[in-house]
């Protein structure tokens, strides 16, 4: 009888450990996580529970109670080994995905993988197939545990091993969490995949069961709390909106500002401009005197120079409504060189089109003003999920942490006076914000600068 109900207690926490373990993950609201592994912890969802009901299976089975009438047995067994097989393919599946995030390279090699599994347990229970004994059923689910489960858990754990060095930005304690769900994956593999069940423990005189049992509790305390690092990120998102939507009211206050200005600068540069227009007619003569051309050059420059600054003025101070169309951003970016004329051929500008689906002169400007002459300056883009992402790339002087977070400001620049008005990033900032996107630069000291231009890719109609 103490044994008895050892074995119940045993099931019923060892079943109800993997069934929180679902719960647990199911009941988080990841929709709106830019995390990779969000997409796919449905599927780990599915092991925990599929597996929870095998336990309470065996739970059920050891309730004291009349026995099965022996033409029952059979299929008893078989929906045993029906739970078992499920259970650890949701495992293998999810371990798959996650090694395919972590390394994106390999995803061939990984999805070979599961066909050569089912195809390896097939082959080592096929002859064993017109036998139907309870011997045949120990030695089929062995055969499950040892080439399913066991390869399943080691790619599961491994794969948020190595998945944990990419959220150490959002939170340190959630990444030591996916390591330690990883390792207890991996403990757990083996424990149920390579010790057969039943087995005693020696020095505790206890089944095996009991290990199994303790790192399915394991499992779920470092799963709940990597669990958490959504929560950060979350943190993390609401932060960031609040400190753009910061900016955007800073922006707007600034726009109607520069606005004004322009409009009061573009009367008196238009009349300039007649009246030195006048006075090269009305004097000439005087125009083919080398001092009185050079002066009225000057004049026309710096006018220009002028009329540009106040053009950028409304450019960044006038609110931008638009209508969407989808477009090819490639094509945008080659008339975009086109723009650059000769200065194009004093840089090593290499593109690299990405496959995109359909749906930068400040920038590339900016990389070239930062660039020495016949240095190199690439343009990539590429689409991932759900996003168009192109970055411009320079071999340049680079921008200091102090002054990184700054260059979105308006009116702020590090080129020397009369060569910049400080607005073109603020400009593009502008226009991302009106396409839903974002801007991100990084940048290291006499390294060079990164540009990373993230559009949504959005959905196109039928019509």
């Amino acid at each position: 009888m103490p044994n008895e109900f050892f074995t119940f207690l045993l099931y019923l926490f060892y079943g109800m450990a993997f069934f929180a373990i679902g719960v647990s993950i199911t009941s988080r609201d990841t929709h709106a996580s830019n995390l990779k592994i969000a997409s796919v912890l449905w599927l780990f969802a599915l092991f925990a529970y599929s597996h929870a009901f095998h336990e309470w299976f065996e739970l059920y089975q050891s309730l004291p109670s009349p026995d099965f009438p022996e033409r029952f047995i059979p299929l008893v067994n078989f929906l045993k080994l029906i739970l078992v097989f499920v259970s650890f393919s949701f495992l293998l599946l999810f371990g798959i995905h996650v090694l395919r995030i972590v390394f994106p390279d390999r995803h061939r090699l990984l999805n070979i993988l599961p066909v050569l599994l089912v195809v390896l347990l097939l082959t080592t229970i096929f002859p064993l197939a017109d036998t139907i004994s309870s011997e045949v059923f120990t030695y089929t689910n062995s055969r499950i545990r040892n080439l399913i489960g066991l390869p399943a858990a080691f790619c599961a754990g491994l794969g948020l091993i190595f998945y944990s060095r990419t959220v150490t930005h959002i939170s340190n304690k959630g990444a030591r969490n996916f390591v330690g769900a990883g390792i207890v994956l991996l403990t757990y593999g083996l424990l149920t995949g390579i010790v057969p069940s039943g087995t005693q423990i020696p020095i505790i005189n206890a089944p095996i069961e009991l290990l199994r049992g303790l790192s399915a509790f394991a499992m779920l305390h470092f799963v709940m709390h990597a669990l958490y690092t959504f929560d950060e990120e979350r943190k993390l998102l609401t932060e960031e909106r609040l400190i753009r939507f910061a900016k955007a009211e800073k922006l707007h206050s600034l726009g109607k500002l520069a606005f004004g200005i322009a409009h009061e600068i573009n009367n008196p540069l238009a009349n300039v401009s007649m009246n030195v227009e006048m006075l090269k007619s009305e004097f000439s003569t005087c125009v083919d005197n080398e001092q009185t051309a050079k002066r009225f050059d000057t004049i026309d420059r710096n006018l220009d120079r002028a009329s540009k600054i106040a053009r950028e003025l409304l450019a960044f101070s006038t609110e931008k409504e638009a209508d969407f169309i989808p477009t090819s951003l490639n094509d945008v970016i080659n008339s975009t060189l086109g723009l650059l004329g000769s200065r194009r051929k004093t840089y090593q500008l290499t593109v690299n089109h990405g496959d995109i689906a359909d749906i930068f002169l400040n920038l590339l400007v900016n990389a070239m003003d930062a660039t020495r002459e016949g240095e190199t300056i690439s343009i990539t883009t590429r689409q991932n999920n759900s996003q168009i992402i192109a970055q411009v790339c320079d071999s340049g002087s680079g921008i200091s942490d102090e002054l990184i977070n700054r260059v979105m400001d308006p009116f702020f620049t590090t080129k020397e006076v009369g060569h910049g008005t400080g607005l073109g990033l603020s400009i593009c900032y502008g226009i991302m914000d009106l396409h839903g996107g974002s801007i991100d630069l990084e940048s290291q000291k006499n390294v060079g600068t990164t540009v990373t231009l993230t559009f949504p890719l959005g959905e196109i109609s039928d019509a």
